[in-house]
């Protein structure tokens, strides 16, 4: 999957790329470099919850709890059911992220 997204962003920087090789980052273990791109998914204005969600759960990753919480409530606000799993995930994070885990 990663090496898929690498390549679709060579050829198209979009949101969409943007998101997807974020995913792809934070679901190999580089939560780092996958936020500099769950940002770029981020940052025109362009609103998707599962956009948020990815940023959200990438930003719990690195330890940002302030702005988990912002990300994932965003999603859930946008859309509380944007996707079966993703929904749940979110929930789940926030949970744990309010217990202060």
């Amino acid at each position: 999957a990663l090496r898929s997204a690498r390549a679709e962003w060579a050829r198209r920087h979009s949101v969409h790329t943007a998101d997807a090789l974020a995913w792809a980052l934070h679901r190999s273990g580089r939560d780092e470099e996958a936020l500099r791109y769950a940002r770029r998914a981020t940052a025109t204005g362009y609103r998707s919850a599962a956009f948020l969600h990815h940023r959200g759960m990438i930003e719990r990753a690195v330890g940002d709890h302030r702005a988990a919480r912002a990300s994932l409530t965003a999603a859930l606000r946008l859309n509380p059911g944007f996707s079966p799993l993703g929904a749940r995930e979110a929930k789940a994070a926030l949970k744990d992220l309010e217990a202060g885990r």
